[in-house]
């Protein structure tokens, strides 16, 4: 999807197999929504997961209520997010139309306002575009509320622990750093092309260079969310050098 921001809301212009294929833009932007969402979850989960794997007693901490209750809100975000927008996308589809005649009326000039492969982000317009945003805020507010929290209660836990030998505590220490570098990947990879965009919905923007930067993010950032994982988790590395290893080892053997 190539973006188009010089109207007053954010239009969203796809060009890929899928637009050749017929897939209309709100079709394509909201099925790149889900998938943002979902790999917010699946941060969201690494640190869930980490943090009982850390503290042997988490049942009894109340920190464990907290990071429970966000984590099991953005589950539910994770659901809810494609059952309301696929779930009245041919009413959007309409509404899409409406807009965009609108708009190609006040300014003609642009001709991919009434193209079937865009799709013109419209915030509080309708009760649909509205539910969409809440569940977007919703998420970034359950990220931003338990990614930091649990980092911070992490490092704290594994410092004053008396619990592990020191050897586990070097490898839960060295799985948190892992966990945080690639969480800092994802927070600049998808976090900022995220505010750019819910600035641009609400205040307008007509930068086209942060508009295609903020999109080589998006498509980027799981590449480089393995690299740092392979970087800074040790027993990863040594897998794949023994795999590495055992491959050269078959391919000389003949």
């Amino acid at each position: 999807m190539l973006p188009v921001v010089h109207l007053p809301y954010p239009l969203l212009r796809a060009t890929g197999y899928l637009a050749d294929w017929g897939f209309s833009g709100l079709f394509q932007f909201y099925f790149l929504s889900a998938l943002i969402i979902q790999t917010g979850c699946s941060v969201m989960e690494m640190f869930y997961f980490r943090y009982r794997a850390s503290v042997f007693d988490y049942n009894e901490k109340r920190f464990t209520k907290f990071v429970k209750s966000f984590t099991l809100a953005f589950r539910f975000l994770t659901i809810l997010f494609p059952t309301i927008t696929f779930g009245t996308f041919f009413y959007s589809i309409k509404l899409q139309e409406e807009y965009k005649k609108e708009l190609a009326m006040k300014d003609p000039s642009i001709p991919e306002i009434t193209c079937y492969s865009s799709v013109l982000v419209a915030p509080f317009s309708d009760s649909v575009m509205i539910s969409t945003m809440v569940m977007w805020l919703g998420c970034i507010v359950c990220t931003f509320s338990v990614i930091p929290s649990t980092t911070i209660y992490l490092n704290s836990h594994l410092r004053n622990t008396k619990n592990m030998s020191p050897g586990v505590v070097r490898m839960q220490k060295m799985l948190l750093s892992s966990l945080i570098v690639q969480t800092f990947v994802h927070g600049i990879m998808l976090g900022v092309p995220n505010i750019m965009f819910v600035y641009t919905i609400y205040f307008g923007s007509d930068l086209e260079v942060a508009a295609y930067v903020a999109f080589i993010c998006l498509t980027f950032h799981g590449f480089l969310s393995t690299i740092a994982m392979i970087i800074f988790t040790k027993p990863i590395q040594n897998g794949i050098l023994e795999v590495f290893r055992c491959s050269v080892a078959k391919f000389l053997s003949f």
